[in-house]
């Protein structure tokens, strides 16, 4: 199938979605699909097995919490591009990443459906709000016509399913979202040392949490522990003001796939604190997969990747709560080891190689 992948979240960002993008991008190529991925322009080139073309400059809001990422563009230049790239490439398929983002993600199946009817058109969520607002279903009522313009639509959890049906009054075929097994995978340790070594994987801002590990870091205060934090975003000058005052804290930025394996692979134990808005949860299988313990919020999304054979749940906010779980597996080896296992059998559950036959389905339907 002659297949394109809209995103306007792409590597080099760190984001869930920009990952998700690469690796399905990167199966379907690897399953004998024309893969084309369109996006805006970061500022790199990439040189991938597929190829990437870029429509428009990048720019970026706060909102829900954290960074979100949209091509600034021309509406009548991103129209007249995107027709020719469709028909330059005969595409057959459009695959819509967040029908929900402005104004592009919104509006690309709404052009790709006036430029061909008979392109079919998917969409798969990839975000839940941190609480529903008054302005959000105001923003609910001019969204959800181009949302229909989606022949099908997809969400990677159940909890985003049941948001999306109850804002937009839509159904979504539910496919998680998968994990690259060839590369993240348990190998040995290369530091050894006596530090019970904490890992956090994310952007540092308010809806990930990073400051609720780092009062609960701050509770325990015990130099054997050291918390590595792997980020950036704009707690960073709160993550800089706890290292002033703990030296077992350290701070690494722009980590690159190859070397966050490495992260994983040295640590004790990863901590997801985040408040909320979470569609699924990546970075848990990211940890699943290289065999870590992992304690998490209770929250929509987590809940469903994590299971409590393989991870701890802490009370959502509650850096009392996340403190005593980290304590009790600091001093509890044989439940450390426990979750190592579960968590690496739970994580060939979302093997990209069985998730990119669940989106072949979709795609299928159409032929």
């Amino acid at each position: 199938m002659r297949i394109a992948i809209f995103s306007e979240s792409f590597l080099p960002l760190k984001t869930g979605v920009a990952k998700f993008t690469y690796d399905l991008c990167y199966h379907l190529k690897k399953r004998g699909h024309n893969v084309i991925l369109i996006t805006g322009d970061f500022g790199i080139n990439y040189n991938f097995d597929f190829e990437v073309i870029k429509i428009g400059k990048i720019s970026k809001i706060y909102a829900n919490g954290s960074w979100t990422y949209f091509i600034l563009e021309n509406p009548i230049l991103f129209y007249k591009n995107l027709k020719k790239i469709l028909n330059d490439y005969k595409i057959e398929i459009f695959h819509n990443q967040g029908p929900l983002g402005p104004p592009y993600s919104v509006l690309s199946s709404y052009f790709v459906k006036k430029i061909n009817k008979n392109i079919r058109t998917i969409g798969t969520f990839h975000s839940k709000q941190m609480k529903i607002t008054f302005g959000l279903k105001l923003y609910s009522k001019f969204v959800k016509k181009f949302i229909n313009y989606n022949d099908i639509l997809t969400a990677p959890s159940k909890s985003t399913a049941n948001e999306m049906k109850e804002i937009f009054n839509v159904n979504s075929i539910i496919i998680p979202n998968g994990i690259n097994l060839d590369k993240f995978k348990a190998n040995s340790k290369e530091i050894e040392n006596n530090s019970f070594k904490i890992l956090y994987v994310g952007r540092l801002d308010y809806r990930k949490g990073c400051d609720i590990l780092l009062k609960a870091f701050e509770k325990i205060n015990n130099n054997k522990l050291e918390l590595w934090i792997v980020g950036n975003g704009p707690y960073k000058r709160i993550v800089l003001e706890y290292m002033e005052k703990y030296k077992n804290i350290k701070l690494f930025e722009n980590v690159e796939d190859e070397k966050l394996i490495n992260f994983y692979n040295n640590c004790d134990i990863c901590v997801f604190p985040t408040r909320g808005g979470e569609a699924f949860g990546i970075v848990l299988l990211e940890a699943f997969a290289c065999g870590k313990p992992v304690i998490c919020s209770n929250i929509d999304g987590y809940n469903e990747v994590a299971k409590e054979n393989c991870a701890l749940f802490f009370k959502n906010s509650d850096y009392e709560d996340l403190a005593k779980k980290i304590l009790l597996l600091y001093n509890d080896k044989s439940l450390r080891e426990k979750l190592s296992k579960n968590a690496i059998q739970r994580a060939k559950n979302f093997d990209w190689n069985k998730i990119v036959l669940e989106f072949e389905k979709v795609y299928n339907y159409f032929t």
